[in-house]
């Protein structure tokens, strides 16, 4: 019998695998608007594609090994330099300058950069599969959630979320994208789930390794795909930790240790990762204080919208100054998925699933799990809700993209309950 759970859980993941690496790497399943994919978020990803040129012609290091457009005349950049740093790569040619991009270390293309460096491929063979790379590895990272959701709650429940995943237009967009390599987000959360259910189930787990190995774990997300949306990754280990707190029936004391201590080693794990991009920056200016300032500038033109370059003070005043509710109320009515669904919509689905769960007794187990399920469902909206309270400057300033925070991972878990609620539904039948 174990032998036969095994191969189930073995064939569950790869199949959601595979779903999922066609949904991101070619959107196959046509789940988002064909004319969005190939094109979204180009303007990012172009920043990786800059690098490789650079990294092809003057070495991995140079410029600090940071990313950067080429032939920049000026940093307010049109989708012709966008495209420019495509053709550059694609045709096999130079820069003849080269500016840098602070914001982050850029890690991802330094990866790319050797296997660029190494592969008998052609450029545009190169770029193919670094695109099916990222995309594979988000697909193994979201399969790994699908698994544990069965593992803790079953088929109905496994397939609800992997399914709602298939749908999710801003998921399939971020999937492939080089930038944002998403599945850096998530890949914390997945891990740390599937070991304290290990150790739920009996297991070992020494606290000292778990610190350690999420400390590692943010530290590599900051250095690989920087801090565009910082604060989700952080708030996806505590709905973990909250699920099985909930779950196991820990104390005060060990629940209150174990988030605390986590959230401790993760900021750690972040801060190493700034100093990392602060020697970098430091690496090309020749003062590490230049790249501690630019980080200072940075958080605060994403928060509060204030600037320490006047040059920019205008345009993030602006956003700074936008209100919390007209920027909530803009990304709560973003298309959740292709079908004109909105996330406040999405909302009031995952209301009316509590309300029916709680009000109806044969239609959940009333398990631990369940409980434990209900109350991390809605603790998990706090993930997305602190960066947009935080972060609101970039929120507003990038009302476009940033709808991808709904499922860090507020909108997977409650796929999750509306699965749950339909597992029960298919037992009373």
């Amino acid at each position: 019998m174990p032998q036969t759970m095994n191969w189930k859980i073995v064939g569950l993941f790869l199949v959601s695998a595979l779903l999922l690496f066609f949904g991101f790497d070619r959107n196959l399943w046509r789940l988002s608007p064909a004319e969005n994919f190939s094109s979204f978020q180009q303007d990012s990803e172009s920043l990786v594609l800059g690098r490789l040129v650079q990294s092809r012609q003057a070495g991995l290091f140079s410029e600090g090994a940071l990313l950067g457009w080429g032939d920049a005349a000026s940093p307010d950049l049109t989708a012709e330099d966008y495209d420019h740093q495509y053709d550059v790569y694609l045709s096999d040619g130079g820069f003849d300058s080269y500016m840098i991009y602070k914001s982050q270390s850029g890690m991802q293309a330094a990866f790319f950069g050797l296997l660029d460096w190494g592969s008998p491929f052609s450029s545009a063979r190169n770029l193919r599969l670094f695109h099916a790379f990222t995309a594979l590895m988000s697909a193994l990272t979201i399969s790994a959630l699908v698994t544990w959701f069965y593992l803790e709650f079953g088929w109905v429940t496994a397939i609800t979320v992997l399914a709602t995943t298939l749908g999710s237009m801003w998921v399939t967009y971020y999937g492939r994208n080089l930038f944002y390599s998403i599945w850096t987000y998530f890949l914390p959360m997945a891990i740390l789930l599937h070991l304290l259910r290990r150790e739920s189930l009996g297991g070992i787990l020494r606290e000292r390794n778990l610190y350690a190995a999420m400390c590692g774990l943010i530290f590599f997300k900051g250095i690989f795909s920087g801090y565009d949306f910082l604060l989700p990754p952080l708030g996806m280990l505590a709905v973990a930790l909250i699920f099985y707190a909930v779950k196991d029936s820990w104390s005060f004391g060990k629940s209150a240790r174990r988030i605390t201590l986590t959230a401790a080693f993760s900021s750690a794990g972040i801060l190493l990762s700034f100093l990392v991009v602060a020697a970098q920056i430091g690496a090309v200016s020749g003062s590490f204080a230049d790249g501690l300032l630019h980080l200072a500038n940075t958080i605060g033109r994403r928060t509060v919208g204030e600037t320490l370059n006047p040059a920019q003070s205008g345009i993030y005043e602006l956003a700074g100054a936008a209100s919390l509710g007209s920027v909530l109320d803009t990304l709560l009515h973003k298309s959740a998925i292709l079908v004109g669904i909105k996330y406040i919509h999405l909302i009031y689905v995952f209301l009316a699933a509590t309300v029916l769960f709680l009000a109806v007794p044969r239609l959940r187990k009333g398990t631990r799990s369940d409980i434990a399920l209900l109350v991390t469902t809605w603790v998990s909206i706090l993930s997305p809700l602190s960066w947009i309270v935080l972060f609101k400057a970039h929120a507003a300033f990038h009302s476009h993209t940033t709808s991808i925070i709904w499922h860090m991972p507020f909108v997977i878990f409650g796929y999750a309950l509306v699965g749950r609620l339909l597992a029960g539904v298919f037992r009373g039948r």
